[in-house]
């Protein structure tokens, strides 16, 4: 919903600001098989992800920001963030995130964006093409 004003010689509308750390604005992983220590033979691929999401629960609270060895958290290719986690006041921020695969640590690198929500961390992330790989977590 907005709201407008409107005269002879001026329009203007107002749009309320999303807050991307309200709940209904992202969606959680807690699945403790994202853990940068979880070690698998299985393949599991984020290929389905697209928006904004917190890890907590099971899954820890927050990307891996050092690179898993491979068949880490339920995947062959475990992806993390390679820079560090923004402050509160940097806002939403752009971080780049890497794919592990084989001895290669960075083989494929690409953009997320990153908001400190003061007390947590969430993610825009994009669904993975370049499967099996999956976005780790730790505590």
């Amino acid at each position: 919903m907005f709201f407008c004003l409107s005269h002879i010689y001026l329009h203007i509308c107002v749009f309320p600001l999303v807050d991307v750390c309200h709940w209904q604005n992202y969606q959680n992983l807690s699945n403790a098989k994202r853990k940068h220590d979880y070690e698998t033979q299985d393949a599991k691929c984020d290929n389905t992800l697209n928006g904004w999401y917190r890890f907590q629960e099971a899954a820890g609270t927050k990307m891996v920001t050092t690179c898993p060895p491979m068949y880490r958290c339920d995947t062959s290719f475990p992806v993390w963030l390679s820079e560090d986690h923004p402050t509160v006041a940097e806002g939403t921020v752009p971080r780049n995130v890497c794919i592990r695969k084989f001895e290669d640590y960075c083989y494929v690198w690409f953009s997320i964006q990153v908001k400190n929500c003061s007390s947590y961390y969430i993610y825009k992330l994009l669904n993975l093409g370049d499967c099996p790989a999956r976005y780790c977590s730790t505590d």
